[in-house]
């Protein structure tokens, strides 16, 4: 009955009480008890804060994930990231949308998802494009170099690993040089790409 229901029942307010708490503590468990909630708590807020809430359950599935091995946090971490993507957009914070959408491939990848990777690397090369983020459009193209490697398509795995290459040096908030960590993964990708191709010059 409602007399009973009002006792039991956990206002917004201590549900955002006790999101906080769990997330200030990393206890990743309690925090993932309030998931339900999440749409409730998103509903009233801005993209900022919406923004905010995903950030909160998704670390928590990243945590479990670590904990546990299991698929299911992979999964969760997937839905969260993209519904981080769709948010980032309407902010028009464009370079972090692109790395969500990176991150979102790469989750996609440890799947299996192959396709959908795809689809999410290839949004990310044309947003870094479109908007001159140097960063986005280097992760975008050695994920789409590193998968067209993994399909047998060499020929064009290495020209997007070379274009990856070129636009690591200009990323956004990297090091200079060949030591920042976006020019030395992309380096990587390129010297077993070029052994797989049997470029050995090239290496």
């Amino acid at each position: 009955d409602w007399k009973k229901h009002k006792k039991t029942c956990v206002t917004l307010e201590e549900v955002w009480e006790r999101v906080d708490a769990a997330y200030a503590a990393k206890e990743w468990r309690d925090l993932l008890k309030w998931e339900g909630r999440m749409v409730e708590l998103m509903a009233p807020a801005t993209d900022f804060t919406c923004n905010h809430i995903i950030h909160k359950f998704e670390k928590a599935h990243r945590m479990g994930k670590s904990a546990t091995g299991s698929p299911h946090h992979s999964t969760s971490i997937i839905r969260l990231m993209s519904m981080r993507v769709e948010v980032l957009g309407r902010m028009e914070r464009f370079r972090d949308q692109g790395e969500a959408m990176c991150h979102v491939a790469m989750h996609l990848l440890l799947l299996q998802r192959r396709k959908d990777a795809g689809s999410y690397y290839q949004r990310a090369r044309k947003l870094g494009a479109a908007h001159g983020f140097f960063s986005v459009e280097c992760q975008a193209c050695q994920g789409l170099g590193q998968l067209a490697m993994v399909e047998g398509r060499h020929e064009e795995g290495v020209e997007l690993l070379r274009h990856a290459l070129s636009a690591a040096p200009f990323s956004e908030n990297q090091p200079e040089g060949a030591d920042s960590d976006l020019t030395g993964s992309t380096l990587h990708a390129m010297i077993d790409a070029l052994f797989e191709v049997h470029k050995l010059d090239e290496v």
